[in-house]
């Protein structure tokens, strides 16, 4: 497959996450008031969410190999809780990118589809990284095992490989091209798709639309 087509000019504002300030919004996000600024302005603020998410994880994961046998079980518990929590919000993400923003970038693209295809075939494999790891911790409280943490730690090492790639990949290039080809009306279709897709716990206060 060729990567030509994936390119993007590199621009300060489409850093890598890790470089972008650390600065990592609270993880009680409010969807709908998110979706009536920018469509992909909320969902790279959603990318920094979880990135935080996953941060969580790797530290208790620390405390987990550091600690003693007395304490394993509970942080166990704990890991494996939050692991459930990141995957959940992976994959309710990712059907929010793939159902509101995805079809409607793809007519724009015409027969340029390529980096759309990449991006869902990424969510595909990150869904299989999470679903590694959370399936490792539960194998760990299962038998009891607090020590062979090995396995567990690849499984995390490989996943915020992965997620950290792919949310770069998909701001410097999917969202470029999306920046470039939506329309007025395009952004706002995305906006209310996204918005709809929301809690319904949370109703819109406003009329949906940035312009």
């Amino acid at each position: 497959m060729k990567t030509s087509s994936l390119a993007a000019p590199s621009q300060s504002e489409d850093l890598p996450l890790l470089v972008r300030g650390n600065k990592y919004p609270a993880s009680g996000v409010r969807y709908y008031h998110d979706y009536l600024m920018d469509p992909l302005t909320a969902l790279k603020d959603k990318h920094c969410t979880l990135i935080e998410e996953l941060y969580s994880i790797d530290r208790q994961l620390g405390w987990l190999e550091s600690s003693g046998p007395e304490k394993a079980p509970k942080i166990l518990v704990r890991l494996l809780g939050c692991g459930e929590r990141l995957a959940g919000d992976l994959s309710l993400h990712f059907q929010r990118e793939e159902r509101a923003l995805y079809p409607v970038l793809e007519k724009r693209l015409g027969n340029n589809t390529e980096p759309v295809v990449v991006m869902k075939q990424e969510h595909r494999r990150l869904l299989n990284c999470m679903k590694s790891f959370t399936s490792e911790v539960s194998r760990m409280i299962r038998e009891h095992d607090a020590i062979k943490t090995w396995a567990l730690s690849s499984a995390l090492q490989d996943l915020r490989s992965e997620l950290s790639d792919h949310m770069s990949r998909e701001e410097r290039v999917l969202f470029w091209l999306a920046d470039l080809h939506l329309s007025r009306g395009d952004r706002n279709k995305v906006c209310f798709e996204l918005a709809r897709m929301s809690k319904p716990s949370e109703p819109p206060e406003s009329k949906l639309g940035f312009y």
